[in-house]
């Protein structure tokens, strides 16, 4: 037992989980956890300009590292600020940790007008994160805190948190500070391994999906054995992008901004399915519109997820990577080896879906090539809410887990600058280049001061189109052309990366692309690379 401040307690429990990094903005409410983290060896705080990028920033960091991403918010306008972030948490489930002060315990209940009041704050959190606490007492901060981790690392983690009143941060208790939660993975039933590998073993004509839950289990390699073993195409999304190399013969990628009929054309020929780590969203199944075989085996840490939105006929809740290694342990003793191949028929699908999306996106999805030709195989890309960031979810090959990033069910337009600024944070000796567009790069422009404050170097490759173009093609497909409030005024966004002191250059083709990532990868400092694409004609 030691007898610390709430302050101190808060930093102590913390770093007995092992978190180095914090994201944040100090304010009069949180000057006690900022002296505290000022004098704490091996704690490094990155300062954001805006608490919304403090929380994306706290998200790539977890999306990249695999572990807690941590932000640290005042009382009132600092939680609606994070709330974006936390909301994103929960959609993609990402193990996001929000701690933030709260009006001095004497002030509960009573509306007086105070500094940073707001109605409810609790219960603004209450509505986006998968766990929330208030507490009233130093002693309640380190269980606090490890039952937060404990919500994060065991199962499917749906962001965190933690409220503490600003007055407790000065008081003093006698605390005993927990060590770390261990990973206890949830082990599959016999049962159901038996269950899942009867239908595989059976199944003439397997399809497997996978979700990012495959990445947030480790399960990658015991994912692509099984589905050689079935000689089985894998499907991704958006969100699992990384999951297996994109240039795999049985790996198909697909993006969510459009369902492709193709991916049916395939479907619709397989008589089983294994879903891994996914909850087959709307986004990722063209609003439910992707036709999948009556006998599908889910997988899934969440039980809650087990057929809400597909019926499963199997259902095996478990840690991704123990349930993959139980089935091809089951499978590979007895299975057929005499199997059609079917990499012909995958690489049908693939050069479909590649025709769409040219077809949807245009000739522009070359300047993608660029992209990839200039950065190692375990470059990170981060992919904001702009079209070229919605097609590289199909176009761009992507090698390695944890290398790519786009959060589509949410959906947050300006979220790309401040998660990559954390990916970097997470994966220093790795390049990292994020996908903006001009419209929602001015949301969280200011977190250029961040990256050259913080000297965190990377690349941002702005296409600019001075319109708002998923919104515009919208109001010409559903509207008539009506057109109202998608056109943008841009600034020099050059001159204006400058101003900040990070490097602006200009980039007119994919081959200027390269070069200028390649360049940028070369020197120290933050680079933003402008990329004017060519007028459209509406």
């Amino acid at each position: 037992m030691s007898l610390l401040t709430g302050a101190q307690a808060t930093i102590a429990t913390l770093r007995a989980h092992g978190v180095n990094t914090i994201f944040g903005i100090p304010g009069v409410h949180t000057l006690s956890l900022y002296d505290e983290m000022r004098v704490e060896p091996g704690l490094r705080h990155i300062l954001a300009r805006h608490e919304q990028g403090a929380g994306f920033m706290a998200e790539g960091y977890a999306r990249i590292s695999g572990q807690v991403g941590v932000a640290c918010t005042i009382t009132g306008p600092g939680v609606t600020n994070v709330a974006t972030p936390v909301a994103s948490a929960y959609s993609d489930s990402i193990p996001l940790l929000v701690i933030s002060t709260s009006l001095p315990r004497a002030s509960s209940g009573h509306q007086c007008g105070a500094l940073h009041e707001i109605k409810h704050q609790l219960g603004v959190m209450e509505s986006l994160a998968g766990w929330t606490r208030a507490i009233d007492f130093v002693e309640e901060i380190p269980t606090a805190l490890q039952d937060a981790m404990r919500a994060l690392r065991i199962g499917r983690a749906r962001g965190a948190y933690l409220q503490i009143p600003l007055d407790v941060l000065d008081l003093q208790a006698e605390v005993e500070i927990p060590g770390a939660v261990p990973y206890i993975p949830v082990r599959p039933s016999a049962k159901a391994i038996a269950a899942a590998a009867h239908v595989l073993r059976e199944s003439r004509r397997p399809l497997i999906i996978a979700g990012a839950g495959v990445t947030a289990a480790g399960a990658n390699d015991q994912l692509i054995m099984l589905a050689e073993l079935l000689d089985a195409p894998v499907l991704l999304g958006p969100k699992s992008h990384d999951v297996l190399p994109s240039d795999h013969p049985l790996v198909i990628t697909t993006t969510g901004f459009s369902f492709a009929s193709a991916l049916n054309d395939l479907t619709q020929t397989c008589d089983a399915v294994l879903v891994v780590g996914s909850k087959l969203g709307s986004v990722r199944t063209g609003g439910g519109r992707l036709i999948l075989p009556a006998n599908l085996v889910h997988v899934d840490i969440d039980p809650a997820e087990m057929g809400r939105n597909y019926p499963a006929s199997v259902k095996v809740v478990a840690d991704a990577r123990l349930a993959l290694e139980a089935l091809l342990h089951e499978l590979e003793s007895a299975f057929p080896t005499e199997r059609p191949s079917r990499i012909a028929e995958i690489a049908a699908t693939r050069a479909a879906l590649a025709t769409h999306i040219t077809r949807l996106f245009g000739e522009d999805v070359a300047l993608l090539d660029g992209v990839r030709m200039a950065l190692p195989r375990d470059g990170v890309v981060v992919a904001d809410m702009t079209m070229l960031g919605y097609a590289s979810a199909a176009y761009l090959p992507v090698y390695e887990p944890r290398t790519y990033i786009h959060p589509t069910e949410l959906c947050t337009i300006g979220c790309g600058l401040p998660t990559a600024l954390g990916a970097k944070v997470a994966a220093p000796e790795r390049p990292v280049v994020a996908l903006c567009g001009d419209g929602g790069f001015l949301l969280n422009v200011g977190e250029l001061a961040t990256a050259v404050q913080e000297k965190i170097d990377i690349v941002i490759v702005l296409f600019n189109d001075s319109t708002y173009t998923a919104v515009k093609n919208s109001q010409s497909a559903r509207y008539g052309g009506r057109y109202i409030s998608t056109d943008l005024v841009a600034p020099d966004y050059v001159a204006l990366a400058r101003a900040f002191g990070a490097k602006g250059v200009h980039a007119h083709d994919v081959h200027e692309l390269q070069e200028a990532i390649s360049a940028a990868q070369s020197r120290p400092g933050t680079t933003l690379i402008e990329v004017p694409l060519p007028p459209r004609q509406w």
